[in-house]
C-alpha cells in the first residue's frame, strides 16, 4: 500500500480592480474552488475583506498565497496593496501560513513548463487543470481590455506556484 502525501489546502488570493479572484488547491493539479467576487462602490476593501474571510472560514486553508506588493517597482494599487496587507495580517491572526510570489517567481516556475507571458501561463494552467481548460479567454488583441477571467488564471498561477516552488508540479507543459 503506497502512502498518500498530506494534502494541505492552498488558497490564492489576486485582489483586482473587478474585485478578489482565488482559487484554492488540495493538491498541484487538485482544485477544490474557484471565482472571482465582485465588489462594488466606495468600500471595495470592506466587501473584498469580507469576500475573503468568508472563502477561509469555509475553506479552512493552510496556506494563503499573495503577490508580493511591497517591493519597490511593484505596480499595485494603494487599494489594493492596503487589502493584501489587510488579507496578510487577518492570516498570521489565524496562524495561517503567508507566502507571497512576484511576477518574476511565477514567471520562473512557468519558464520551466514552456510558458513566459501571462497568457502562456493562463494555456499551460488550462491544459494541466481541467476544470479550468473552459475558461481561458481568447487571446487579448492590443485595443481590448483585460477578459476578468485572466485574474482567475491569475490566482492560479500563484497557488501553482506554491506547488511549485517545492517540485510538486511537472517538469513539462502540456
Amino acid at each position: 500500500m503506497r502512502s498518500r502525501l498530506p494534502r494541505e489546502h492552498v488558497l490564492a488570493i489576486a485582489p483586482c480592480t473587478r474585485g478578489v479572484a482565488y482559487a484554492c488547491f488540495e493538491g498541484p493539479l487538485s482544485p477544490v474552488d474557484w471565482g472571482l467576487k465582485r465588489t462594488k462602490g466606495k468600500n471595495k476593501n470592506v466587501e473584498g475583506f469580507k469576500a475573503v474571510n468568508a472563502l477561509v472560514e469555509r475553506l479552512q486553508p493552510d496556506v494563503i498565497v499573495l503577490h508580493e506588493y511591497a517591493l519597490p517597482g511593484v505596480r499595485r494599487s494603494q487599494r489594493v496593496r492596503r487589502l493584501q496587507h489587510l488579507i496578510a495580517t487577518y492570516a498570521h491572526a489565524q496562524a495561517i501560513e503567508v507566502r507571497r510570489y512576484t511576477r518574476r517567481d511565477i514567471e520562473k516556475v512557468f519558464k520551466k513548463l514552456g510558458a513566459a507571458t501571462r497568457y502562456e501561463i493562463a494555456q499551460v494552467i488550462a491544459g494541466q487543470v481541467h476544470a479550468f481548460g473552459h475558461r481561458l479567454p481568447p487571446p487579448r488583441k492590443l485595443w481590448m481590455t483585460e477578459d476578468p477571467r485572466m485574474t482567475l488564471f491569475e490566482a492560479a498561477a500563484l497557488a501553482l506556484t506554491y506547488f511549485g516552488e517545492r517540485g510538486l508540479l511537472p517538469d513539462e507543459g502540456p
